[in-house]
Order: structure tokens, then C-alpha cells, then sequence
């Protein structure tokens, strides 16, 4: 019975790890002694990166806010208290209480969770079937960030895409005024070529005309010269 309860944990988790690979995220849970404002307790670790410790913590909040309870700040502490979560799998017909922290782990972020069932922490050895479901409730989590993690890349991209729309709207703006211009100086060019002819042919006929002047101013002179 024990082999075959084994085999379905391994099973379980590892398709909630092919979950969070999906989803682009490489969370990783442990079970560690930790110290915490009640003294060193058995806690849940997961790692979470390229993810903010600060990010992670507000949706913690968020996360466990789905599970009724009060949340607040441990005073004194950088805990964060969740008084009776209502977690069917963790605690039965009874709430739990849930103590997490929130630390920075290189690129990412590590959360602890101690969960205080009443009397007893949650451990692998003591509470091996509620453990699992611990596990996969921090799997959830893990998930959940993933979604806000894509989520959030989602509308950076969609920004990004808005921008290349907006460049390329005004580059074919550009490209239909560069057209006008070319079409306009292609007309200025026209009447250009055509004043160039009018104004060759008015020089003509002013020739013509200082010709025939030239002539009267002679005759005149002649006529002056006629008088002396």
C-alpha cells in the first residue's frame, strides 16, 4: 500500500512539474527546518526564479486571500500570518494556519511556508498524506505566479506590438507624403518645362523687337542728322 501511495505522489508531482516546465517556470519544492517567529520549524521551500522576492510576496497575498482567513504581517518579523486558511486538503474539516517568507535567491526568490495544522507543523514523516497535498498547493502557487509572470509578458508584448503599429503607420504616412511631394515636384517640373519654352519664345520676339527698334532709333538719327 505504501509503495503504491508512493507511486502516485511521484506521479502527481511530476505532472505538476511538466505543468510548471509548460509554463516556462522551474520552481523547485523542498522540506527543510526552518526558523520562524514560533522557533525552528518543519517548512515547505520553494524557489522560484527570475521572479522578485517583492512580486512573489504580493501575490502571495493574493494567492492565499482565496482561502478566507486574515492575512497580515508578522510583527517584528517579515512573515506573513494567514489565521485560519480554510485548505480542505490540508486541514480537513479544521482550518490551518499558514506562515510564509518571502527571501531573494540569486536571480529569483525562495518562499517558505510553515503550516501549523493545531498542535502539529506539517511534515513528510508525521503527515505524509497532507504533506502531498502541501506540495501541490505550493505547486498552485507556483502556477499561479507563472500565469501572472506570462500574464504580465503578454502585455509588454502587446505594448511592444502596439508600437511597431503605431511605427508603421506613420512610416506609410511618410511614404504616401514622400509620393506627394514627388508627384508635386514631377508637376513643378512640368511647369517649369513649359515656362522654358514661353520664355524662349518671348526672347525671340524681344530679338525681333530690338531689331525693328534698333532700326527706328537708326531712322531717327538719320533724320536728325538730315536737319543740321
Amino acid at each position: 500500500m505504501l509503495k503504491t501511495y508512493s507511486s502516485i505522489r511521484r506521479l502527481i508531482l511530476l505532472l505538476a512539474m511538466n505543468l510548471l516546465l509548460f509554463s516556462g517556470i522551474r520552481a523547485q519544492i523542498s522540506e527543510e527546518s526552518r526558523s520562524m517567529s514560533l522557533g525552528v520549524r518543519n517548512a515547505l521551500v520553494l524557489d522560484i526564479p527570475d521572479t522578485e522576492a517583492n512580486f512573489v510576496e504580493k501575490l502571495w497575498k493574493k494567492y492565499v486571500k482565496t482561502y478566507g482567513g486574515k492575512t497580515k504581517k508578522v510583527r517584528s518579523s517579515d512573515e506573513i500570518f494567514t489565521d485560519d486558511a480554510d485548505v480542505v486538503a490540508l486541514g480537513g474539516a479544521n482550518s490551518v494556519d499558514l506562515y510564509a517568507r518571502v527571501e531573494e535567491l540569486g536571480n529569483g526568490s525562495s518562499l517558505s511556508m510553515w503550516v501549523d495544522l493545531g498542535g502539529a507543523f506539517l511534515a513528510s514523516d508525521t503527515h505524509s498524506d497532507r504533506y502531498v497535498e502541501g506540495e501541490k498547493f505550493l505547486m498552485r502557487f507556483a502556477l499561479f505566479v507563472a500565469k501572472e509572470n506570462t500574464r504580465i509578458e503578454l502585455d509588454e508584448e502587446k505594448n511592444q506590438l502596439k508600437k511597431l503599429e503605431s511605427s508603421l503607420k506613420r512610416l506609410v504616412r511618410e511614404n504616401e507624403r514622400y509620393h506627394r511631394e514627388i508627384e508635386q515636384a514631377k508637376e513643378a517640373i512640368r511647369r517649369a518645362e513649359a515656362n522654358i519654352e514661353t520664355n524662349l519664345l518671348e526672347q525671340e520676339q524681344t530679338n525681333q523687337q530690338i531689331e525693328t527698334q534698333v532700326n527706328v532709333v537708326d531712322g531717327v538719327k538719320k533724320r536728325l542728322e538730315d536737319l543740321d
